[in-house]
């Protein structure tokens, strides 16, 4: 049997001050991930054209699942042709502020001299800079950060351990996942034209949602079409990078606050017409269940969202792709943080661990 090895780079988005895997750590364990499989497959090419020797399948790497929520990245695709000017790339780079709104009766993340906990509305703040990398990806520009949940599968197309796929199949595939997952989770998603996965919002009501077709494809009602998963893939020799990023919990309106709102600064995927949404957003009335239909009676906030519904979405994720790839053997979970674990090598990054930490910011009631 073959379970889909799904390991999650841990971050500690809760914290005071917070800490988050920074993109380039992802990446390189990303890259060591495709640099096993294309060793094997080119050890079963040499072993298949001798004439002593036949290709062993045991010894072929599982399909691999890396799950992450980064520190702020605004990563840059190859359609971004003409370098950034010294004035844009400053703009990118500010301190952005990742402000916790909390409402009564929850927790604010621990500070120093505090208990952690609040009776009142309160809110707090940090800040990092964002890093700027360019990406082996189509479209232009886009972000990826705290509120986010990432998903790289790495796995070989042709592998024999799951079903072949081609390049548009693997594309489907990851869309179809996401809408599957998000749909559990009580938003309905579906495709377009453009890349990604995308919800329909009516008026200002966060909870209307138009469902489309089976799988959330062939949408034709009117409404206003938001980007709640960001999708781009690279492959090498049928070997996978790259995947979908989810927004969870993070700010996605005001044009105007480049302060606090990420996709102020840039116009994302160069799709200047189309917005951008997040589970915390369509989910205005409540977090949902997983275990009935009931909602909480709250509004769902960033701490709130990241700090459990991103491993829950991360696992879901995981099981819906683990089913629709095939594999028999369910999913296998490991947990990275720090020096990554689990013999990727990757003792350390650039001298460091590969985390970066948020610096505080001003602290101040929030204005009922």
């Amino acid at each position: 049997m073959t379970a889909l090895r799904h390991i999650h780079l841990r971050s500690w988005p809760w914290t005071s001050p917070p800490r988050f895997p920074t993109y380039a750590l992802a990446n390189a364990m990303q890259t060591e991930l495709q640099q096993r499989l294309l060793r094997w497959k080119a050890a079963t090419a040499s072993a298949a054209t001798s004439s002593t020797n036949t290709p062993n399948h045991a010894d072929v790497p599982p399909p691999t699942l890396l799950t992450f929520t980064p520190a702020p990245t605004y990563t840059l695709g190859r359609r971004q042709t003409t370098p950034l000017s010294s004035s844009e790339l400053a703009r990118l780079q500010r301190p952005l502020s990742l402000r916790y709104d909390v409402g009564p009766g929850q927790s604010l993340p621990p500070a120093d001299n505090d208990d952690g906990n609040s009776n009142g509305n309160d809110s707090i703040g940090f800040a990092l800079a964002p890093e700027v990398t360019h990406a082996p990806r189509g479209g232009l520009t886009t972000y990826h950060g705290p509120g986010q949940v990432v998903f790289w599968p790495v796995l070989d197309l042709r592998s024999p351990l799951h079903r072949h796929l081609g390049v548009r199949d693997y594309a489907c595939l990851l869309e179809r996942t996401t809408i599957a997952a998000l749909a559990r989770f009580g938003v309905r998603g579906f495709t377009t034209d453009n890349p990604g996965v995308w919800v329909r919002r009516y008026g200002e009501d966060a909870g209307v949602i138009a469902i489309g077709e089976e799988e959330g494809e062939g949408e034709t009602k009117k409404g206003t079409e938001r980007k709640i998963a960001a999708l781009g893939v690279h492959l090498r020799r049928h070997v996978t990078g790259l995947g979908v990023a989810v927004n969870l919990g993070m700010p996605v309106s005001g044009s105007g606050d480049e302060v606090t709102n990420p996709w102020a600064r840039i116009v994302a995927c160069g799709l200047g017409d189309k917005g951008v949404t997040s589970l915390a957003a369509e989910l205005g009335g409540g977090l949902p269940s997983q275990d009935d239909d009931t909602t909480t009676s709250s509004s769902p906030g960033l701490l709130e969202v990241t700090t459990y519904y991103g491993a829950a979405v991360a696992e879901t994720w995981a099981r819906e792709f683990a089913a629709r790839l095939g594999l028999d053997g369910g999913v296998e979970r490991f947990e990275a943080g720090g020096a990554p674990s689990l013999d990727l090598g990757l003792r350390s990054l650039d001298g460091t661990d590969g985390y970066v930490t948020a610096q505080p910011v001003q602290r101040q009631e929030a204005v009922a």
